[in-house]
């Protein structure tokens, strides 16, 4: 199948891509390595609504994110119709290896994204899924699926930033609360969970903590389980 990229043809068969590095299966694509780039088909038949269009990664991918990956180029067919897209590939070297860093680097490690989401804000891009298999560690935090970014015309740059950094927030809320189990996931399932981030999230907020992993690693190791439990059980 020919597939137009960056204004040259290209030929691929998404259907036998035995040869390349399968990566993954999402509910809008099929994502294989081919070289240095992660090439993202989409389903026939996806499970999901495909937000990502080509106006917006012909936007997107003149931005200069260093944590946030965005399309490199889109994939049209014959009519010009979006396909699916490329960006750069990072490897994996383990996510828990950012659980291994000190206060000081997450802190450092979370400004690293603020300023890509700054970035993205400015050019009204906000963020959409954003979860533990849509990130990748590699002497970095990188999140990895622009398929879910759109661009939002009605909004303006600091509702954006607003909308983006709760986001972001939220997703590290729940990953730091995760990874040190903190909570049973009995007790914690994943219905409850994004109602639990966004409140520890205001809570956050509300303090005088300028970074959200500060707010966290500043509650005494001791009493973080019992800080975490308490607001499960709805108290306070």
């Amino acid at each position: 199948m020919e597939f137009l990229v960056d204004g040259k043809k290209v030929r691929y068969n998404p259907y036998n891509m035995k040869k390349d590095r399968h990566l993954g299966d999402g509910y809008e694509v099929e994502a294989y390595q081919i070289n240095d780039k992660v090439v993202k088909f989409f389903h026939k038949y996806p499970k999901k609504k495909i937000i990502i269009t080509k106006e917006s990664v012909e936007k997107m991918k003149k931005i200069k994110t260093k944590r946030i990956l965005l399309p490199t180029d889109a994939l049209l067919d014959k009519k010009r119709n979006i396909r699916g897209y490329q960006m750069d590939y990072i490897e994996d070297l383990d996510m828990d290896s950012y659980f291994g860093l000190d206060k000081d680097q997450l802190v450092e490690e979370h400004k690293s994204l603020k300023n890509d989401i700054e970035l993205l804000s400015d050019n009204k891009v906000q963020l959409g899924d954003l979860n533990h298999a849509n990130t990748v560690y590699n002497n970095g935090l990188y999140l990895i699926d622009p398929g879910s970014y759109f661009i939002d015309s009605s909004v303006d740059e600091n509702q954006a930033y607003g909308i983006n950094i709760d986001i972001l927030n939220e997703f590290l809320i729940y990953e730091v609360i995760k990874n040190y189990h903190l909570v049973k996931y009995s007790d914690f399932d994943a219905e409850e969970s994004f109602s639990f981030c966004r409140q520890i999230s205001r809570e956050y907020k509300d303090s005088d903590k300028s970074d959200v992993l500060d707010f966290l690693s500043g509650i005494e190791e001791n009493s973080l389980s019992e800080f975490v439990e308490k607001r499960v059980n709805g108290k306070k």
